[in-house]
């Protein structure tokens, strides 16, 4: 089992690394980041219904409704602010700064989990953060570049992106614990972030656009792709570890983005980026090889 939520952890980050592939074609066709963020978590709640309803329908079913809050915090704590932080950072600096403050996350997690959960603060934890963090600096580019934006709202909102990522985990640590399920968590989380993102959108104007545009079927994979499929394996593979570990599986996303960027975008490959891929994959290895020396 834990071999297991080691893989589909990884395939998460994997998918999610995967991003790339469809909001370059979506973002040529006029639509905005905060659209294709409503877009998708729409989709994916209504694909998450019937399937629930198949699995088993008390899956819908809160234990408690104080339990409400746990949601809140995946959907619109964690979900909805890293991605808005995260794309206001983009702007107030560049992709590649704004991408190593969002990787912030693991080192995040793990203080957090100290805490909240009990987890141990040990040598090869703090290692490994510091290396996959060292891996994302390499990989986005941020030490080879000629000019790097620096401000202090960039710096701030990438900051809070990376403890609205760190969120997830930690509210969703927080659902496990009360024995909700994967599906479960996950479909609220899309249903709060949702409902929050409708406004900060024109819901009426979009289904429009995706008509005209004709990509409804882009949108549907790109949700399925990049969201549903990721956040049921992450969640699930959550279940079976400690949210430190699984958020530093996770950073294996900006290794795939790149190598997506260079093989198919045919983006510049350069020392930094191999460096940094190695850094990363170093850094997701070292705990698996680190657990079954104990077993």
């Amino acid at each position: 089992m834990k071999n297991m939520a080691w893989t589909l952890v990884l395939f998460a980050g994997i998918c999610w690394g995967s991003l790339g592939l469809f909001t370059k074609n979506i973002t040529i066709l006029g639509f905005s980041e905060m659209e294709m963020l409503f877009t998708k978590m729409t989709i994916d709640t209504i694909l998450l219904i019937p399937i629930l309803f198949l699995k088993d329908k008390k899956l819908l079913c809160l234990h408690n409704i104080t339990d409400i809050r746990y949601f809140i915090g995946t959907g619109i704590c964690s979900y909805a602010f890293f991605n808005w932080c995260y794309m206001k950072a983009i702007l107030e600096t560049s992709l590649g700064v704004a991408a190593v403050l969002l990787y912030t996350a693991p080192a995040i997690v793990m203080v957090s989990s100290l805490f909240l959960f009990g987890e141990k603060l040990t040598k090869i934890k703090c290692i490994v953060v510091a290396i996959t963090f060292l891996g994302c600096v390499f990989v986005t580019g941020v030490l080879g570049a000629e000019k790097t934006i620096y401000t202090a709202k960039g710096i701030l909102f990438g900051i809070c992106s990376g403890i609205g990522y760190a969120l997830y985990s930690i509210f969703g640590m927080f659902a496990i614990k009360k024995n909700y399920h994967s599906l479960t968590i996950t479909f609220y989380t899309f249903v709060f972030a949702a409902v929050f993102t409708c406004f900060l959108v024109n819901p009426v104007q979009l289904l429009q656009k995706i008509i005209e545009k004709n990509v409804l079927f882009d949108m549907v994979l790109f949700s399925i792709i990049t969201a549903l499929i990721p956040y049921i394996c992450y969640t699930k593979g959550l279940s079976s570890m400690q949210a430190s570990q699984a958020s530093v599986i996770a950073t294996i996303e900006p290794v795939v983005a790149a190598m997506i960027g260079i093989l198919i975008f045919q983006e510049e490959i350069s020392w930094q980026k191999i460096t940094g891929m190695i850094l990363v994959l170093g850094g997701v290895i070292i705990p698996v090889l680190s657990q079954r020396n104990k077993c």
